[in-house]
């Protein structure tokens, strides 16, 4: 079994408060992933700590929300809208989800269906590889995308980052170039 700790973000919504879901990536070599993905069974008990972050939704700022997500860095964004819109929220929020290959996108058909319901939700998957000519939605980084769509101006957003490091990191630069700063980048 698996005797090391690793940290996931929760991706249910509190509307389902006897589930907990996670959205792990498989990584090449790793013990944790591979346990999990090969070797957990239906049954198979597991031991957790839970929750233990500070990433949450400020509920009191009426600013729209813009959500930018990297790979399985979908998962809190996910129980964050998830469970604004089931609230009746009519805050404008966009998600920005970004992906290699066309294949790593997961929850878009949830997504472009809550996009369809609420008027306020904005769903936009960003493909970064150039190489898929079939392709018909935004290229690019999801930095680059966020950009286009707000024409290099964040002011008055409040923005939540999940995902790599290095898309963070692109996303925080972006967002203080466009004049959203600190104290709204969560």
């Amino acid at each position: 079994g698996l005797t090391q700790a690793r940290a996931f973000s929760i991706a249910s919504a509190p509307s389902t408060p006897h589930e907990i879901e996670l959205h792990i990536r498989k990584v090449e070599g790793g013990a944790g992933t591979a346990y999990l993905h090969e070797q957990l069974k239906v049954g198979d008990e597991l031991r957790f700590t839970a929750p233990l972050g500070r990433f949450f939704v400020r509920r009191s700022a009426p600013e729209p929300m813009l959500f930018l997500a990297g790979g399985s860095g979908l998962s809190s964004p996910k129980a964050m809208i998830v469970d604004f819109l089931e609230a009746g929220d009519t805050r404008a929020i966009t998600l920005v989800h970004g992906a290699r290959s066309r294949d790593e996108f997961y929850c878009r058909e949830l997504f472009e269906g809550l996009a369809a319901r609420h008027a306020n939700f904005r769903y936009v998957a960003a493909l970064s590889d150039a190489d898929d000519p079939d392709w018909q939605g935004e290229r690019g980084y999801v930095h680059e995308v966020a950009e286009r769509l707000f024409d290099g101006r964040f002011t008055g957003l409040k923005a939540y980052l999940c995902g790599p490091p290095a898309m963070i990191d692109a996303c925080i630069t972006s967002l203080m170039r466009g004049r959203l700063f600190e104290e709204h980048i969560f």
